[in-house]
This record gives structure tokens, C-alpha cells and sequence, in this order.
């Protein structure tokens, strides 16, 4: 039994061994990547807010509510237009009377995600956030207001009225899943200084704190798998077959000469949102694109660009135009003529779709015979 068990282990072993070798064997062309994807988002929060006034801070405190839909353009900067509100609250002293007044804030803010700016990870559990922007409040319901003396409320306003707005502040987003987070959040806001209708020191304050869920609308992140090159397999030449010879007339035959055909040539591919040839890296495809333009002296080619599928249309076009071109400048540095050669910026790759359309196959430049 022990010496089945050895002989078993030492198989499994091997076959271990075998499969680890032929992974290593795999020369990667592109590394496992995540790519950020634009998006669309919506958040809803709820908590307290506080104006700013002369009494108790907890005397201040009333419910406050919003609802945001936002779009993220980048790893690091994002905006939102939303809308918060609800009630709000004034103080008077000698004697101490409070009011309240509901109100409804549209706004538009620019927010930065600090440290996907930086290190872009889809995955990070806590990302810190500031955000600034401006807006419009309405008050209504100033009711209670106007049942107080008048004298010490100068600013008293009725009905409904119509305030400018500037906010900052800061927040907490703390990852569930792709598509949901929770929120924390803070935020100030300017107001004129009849918000609240007193006379006080030009601008009046309120401040809120909240919580609440946001959930991503679409897919926020690509993840992309490992490109490998391609392995070479080396044939074993055919032995050929010796055959006794026969007697046979003689038969005079003519030489022929066989044209050699122009060939495929390699790609040239390049890293994510660049234009700079990697001439170590593609110093042999490189070597025989000359070569082979060399041979033919009397050939013309067509030199194409292609992006992979992030990005704008009009960014990827300009993008590719730019490799064909470095490819282009190359070659004529090796002593291709620049007349031989038409370049071409193709954009995003039509003919590549699903992951392989975010990787280095897709971000490539052809030369092909015209």
C-alpha cells in the first residue's frame, strides 16, 4: 500500500510539474487588466440638516433628504445635478421663539474621487470623495415666521422665494458590490442672508449630514484577461521518400521561375492610450517589416491605426493617426521612402468585439500591401 501511495504522489507530481512548465512557457504580450468604464449613477440620501442661528444647536436641527443622478467620466471626476430639502429652522431671542420653513435646493456639483484620481481600483472598499457646485433653493411655507414680531425679522419674506445657492463638501463611499455602496456625507451650504429672515452676518449657513445608498447604473469597470503570444511551433521536416528508379524516356522540360508573393506582416501593438513604438519589444516584427519593404522596392503600402474600444470616437481616431504615423516615421528612418507609404488612423477596431476589444490586439498598426 505505501509503496502505491509513493508511486501515486510522485505521478501527480510530475504532471504538476509538466502543466507549470507549460504556463511558464507562455510569453505574456499584456498583463490582466481593469479599465474604467463611464457611467451613469443615482443617489439617494436622507439625515439632519442644521441652520445656522442663535440659539441651541440641537433647537436647529430638521430633517433633510436628496436625490442625485450622476455621471462618472473619469477614474477621478465625476457630476451630478440633484435636488435636496425639506424643512429648515430660525431662531429669535428674548424671548426665545423658533420657526421653521420647508424649502426645495436644485444643484449641480463637480465631484473628485481623491484617490481613484491616483490608483484606479473598482474594488477599493472605501473611497473618499469632495465635491463643490451651486444651485437655486426655494422656500415656501414661511408661515410661522409671519405670526412673530415683525420688528426683529426685517427680512421677512411671504408666499414663496426664490434664493441663490453655493455649496462644498465631503463624503464617504463604501463599496457592497459593482453595483450598490453606501454613503456618508457632508455639506455646506451659502445662502443670502434672508433665508432665514433676519438681518445677520451677509450670508446665512446650513449644514447637512447624510446617509444613503448609491447604486450604479451600468457596468462600471472592464476586466480583461492576460494576452499571450502566440507559440511557435516548430515543424519536424519530412524525411523524404527515396524512390528506386525506374526506366523511363526522357523528357525534356523547361525551368520555370515562380514570383515570390508579398507576405503578411506583423502588427505593431501598443500600450494603453499611447502612440510610442516599443522598438525593444517589437524589435524583431519591426526588422522584418523592413526587411520585407526592402525586398520589395517597388511596393506600396497602406500603414493603418487602430484603438481598442474606451474612449471617445473622436479621441480614438486622432489616437490611431498618431500610431500609424510613429510607424510611418520609423520605417522612413530605416530607409523606406515616404512616398511608398499612406497612413491611415482607423479608430476604434471594428472587427474586434467582447473583452479582446479593450486589449493590446485591438491597439495595433497594420501594413499592408496596397
Amino acid at each position: 500500500m505505501t509503496i502505491k501511495k509513493t508511486i501515486l504522489a510522485l505521478t501527480l507530481a510530475l504532471g504538476s510539474v509538466v502543466v507549470y512548465g507549460q504556463n511558464v512557457d507562455r510569453k505574456v504580450k499584456e498583463t490582466a487588466n481593469t479599465l474604467f468604464n463611464k457611467h451613469l449613477y443615482m443617489q439617494l440620501q436622507g439625515g439632519m440638516a442644521h441652520t445656522v442661528g442663535e440659539t441651541k444647536f440641537t433647537d436647529l436641527l430638521s430633517p433633510s433628504a436628496s436625490l442625485h443622478i450622476g455621471y462618472q467620466f473619469s477614474p477621478g471626476f465625476g457630476v451630478r445635478i440633484g435636488a435636496t430639502g425639506w424643512q429648515a429652522k430660525g431662531a429669535l431671542v428674548s424671548p426665545n421663539e423658533l420657526y421653521k420653513w420647508n424649502y426645495l435646493q436644485g444643484s449641480a456639483d463637480l465631484i473628485w474621487n481623491i484617490v481613484n484620481s491616483f490608483n484606479y481600483n473598482p474594488h477599493r472598499t472605501v473611497s473618499p470623495y469632495l465635491f463643490a457646485g451651486g444651485g437655486a433653493a426655494m422656500g415656501f411655507k414661511n408661515i410661522e415666521a409671519q405670526k412673530l414680531d415683525k420688528s426683529k425679522l426685517p427680512l421677512l419674506w411671504s408666499s414663496k422665494k426664490l434664493f441663490w445657492v453655493a455649496r462644498a463638501g465631503l463624503g464617504i463611499d463604501i463599496r457592497v458590490s459593482d453595483h450598490i455602496s453606501l454613503m456618508l456625507e457632508g455639506n455646506v451650504n451659502m445662502l443670502p442672508d434672508n433665508f432665514n429672515s433676519k438681518v445677520g452676518d451677509v450670508l446665512d449657513f446650513q449644514a447637512n449630514a447624510l446617509a444613503g445608498i448609491k447604486i450604479n447604473l451600468g457596468k462600471s469597470y472592464t476586466r480583461t484577461e492576460p494576452v499571450y503570444y502566440e507559440p511557435i511551433s516548430i515543424a519536424k521536416p519530412e524525411e523524404p521518400e527515396v524512390k528506386e528508379p525506374e526506366d523511363a524516356p526522357t523528357v525534356k522540360t523547361e525551368a520555370t521561375t515562380t514570383l515570390r508573393k508579398f507576405p503578411n506582416l506583423p502588427s505593431i501593438h501598443f500600450e494603453f492610450d499611447s502612440d510610442k513604438i516599443d522598438e525593444v519589444k517589437y524589435e524583431a516584427e519591426l526588422s522584418e517589416i523592413v526587411s520585407i519593404l526592402q525586398e520589395f522596392k517597388e511596393t506600396k503600402v497602406n500603414i493603418i491605426g487602430f484603438t481598442d474600444h474606451a474612449g471617445s470616437n473622436q479621441y480614438n481616431d486622432a489616437l490611431s493617426m498618431g500610431r500609424a504615423i510613429a510607424v510611418k516615421n520609423y520605417l522612413i528612418s530605416k530607409g523606406i521612402t515616404a512616398d511608398r507609404m499612406n497612413v491611415t488612423g482607423m479608430g476604434k477596431d471594428p472587427k474586434i468585439e467582447g473583452e479582446k476589444a479593450f486589449t493590446i490586439q485591438a491597439r495595433r498598426v497594420d501594413v499592408q500591401n496596397d
